[in-house]
């Protein structure tokens, strides 16, 4: 109890603070909207120098529990970038951090973008001084960050609101000087499977969810009731709140694009410099009530993109034999390890729903959207 509430009253600390010759007097933070390793779980290791984005619904729950047990087996240094470890401060020397901090708030790194100067954004404010003033839908602000972001649609929603706000965006680690002879590593899926999976996430995560009929589903009056209740759910959300998020508050992470923001016209995909495949390899098998499971014996049979973590060195065999493999228990991670794999009874309703003529217009915006995933993908294939 005693950590739990020390870590509760540790989610507002006290302000770091760092003085910096052009600036003076600063409270840096790490989490500006553009930072990759904010929207998208990120792991670095110092040693090792490589920074390694998993995105959600690309593993990156079950490749926790195999970098934790990497760290406790071989004595390893993977971060994940979460909580206190969001400023580097956290993993980084004094020396080490004050040159991070340094390069993040020097002259022009930093972005603001707003709809119109607000009466803070002045020379007296430090935090403002050094960043680079962008408005929404200048060219300026387009050729860096896209042709249209979350702060677009925000506007569409709610001008008032938008023109108070603010949005402060900080460089991803990659692009500062500090990380230049680091690697960066990007795991991708297919981007328009890794939405549905992504959707079917998000649909599980609200006060009202479709899939409290699964057990129903194989009836018809279940069915029904299922395919409605996921239709009414689709035709009431906008594509953008899905793939790009907008105002404050819950935001729908699990289906977030990777080619916005840009950084200084850069994809996720262009700024990394190596891309991991993502796959399962899982077989599939009707239940006692004909329902379609993945099969224990090919998820004990693949452990999907572990493998490939392997084959880089990022995780040891050993690792992969204790938690996977082995029938103990700490072991049986198959099931976990897969466990992002989208039900085929929630994929059913989903692709019967992409023919629904109520929803194309949602269906046409959310492709239009990924596409620009798949441009962006394509010109970045020799990074696999």
């Amino acid at each position: 109890m005693a950590d739990a509430l020390k870590k509760f009253a540790n989610q507002n600390p006290t302000p770091d603070t760092v003085n910096l010759d052009n600036l003076g007097e600063i409270h840096p933070h790490f989490d500006g909207e553009s930072c990759w390793e904010r929207s998208h779980p990120t792991f670095i290791s110092r040693k090792r120098k490589v920074i390694l984005t998993c995105p959600r619904k690309v593993g990156h729950s079950s490749l926790r529990f195999y970098l934790h047990a990497q760290n406790e087996m071989y004595d390893d240094d993977w971060i994940w970038i979460e909580d206190e470890h969001r400023n580097p401060k956290s993993w980084l020397t004094p020396e080490e951090y004050y040159e991070v901090v340094s390069q993040v708030y020097s002259e022009g790194t930093r972005a603001i973008v707003c709809k119109q100067k607000l009466p803070h954004h002045n020379e007296t404010n430090p935090h403002i001084k050094s960043a680079n003033l962008m408005m929404m839908k200048s060219p300026e602000c387009k050729e860096h960050f896209g042709d249209y972001n979350k702060w677009d649609y925000a506007n569409s929603v709610a001008p008032e609101w938008c023109s108070r706000k603010e949005f402060d965006m900080c460089p991803p680690f990659q692009t500062l000087p500090f990380f230049e002879d680091w690697t960066s590593y990007l795991i991708v899926r297919d981007p328009m499977d890794r939405f549905i999976s992504g959707l079917i996430t998000e649909m599980d995560n609200g006060m009202s969810s479709p899939w409290i009929f699964d057990s129903l589903a194989h009836t018809e009056k279940g069915w029904e009731r299922y395919y409605n209740s996921a239709k009414r759910m689709l035709y009431f959300t906008d594509p953008e709140w899905l793939l790009m998020g907008g105002m404050d508050g819950i935001q729908m992470n699990h289906t977030f694009i990777l080619s916005r923001p840009m950084w200084k016209g850069q994809t996720m995909y262009d700024g990394y410099d190596k891309l991991i495949h993502y796959k399962h390899d899982i077989d599939y098998a009707k239940d006692s009530s004909g329902q379609l499971v993945a099969t224990t014996e090919s998820m004990k049979k693949s452990r999907g993109i572990i493998h490939s973590l392997e084959d880089l060195g990022f995780i040891g065999e050993m690792v992969a034999k204790t938690l996977h493999e082995a029938d103990t228990e700490q072991g049986n991670q198959h099931s976990h390890t897969h466990m992002n794999i989208t039900p085929p009874l929630r994929q059913a309703v989903l692709n019967e729903l992409k023919d629904d003529e109520d929803l194309k217009k949602f269906w046409d915006r959310c492709s239009e959207i990924i596409e620009w995933d798949y441009e962006s993908l394509k010109i970045n294939q020799h990074k696999f």
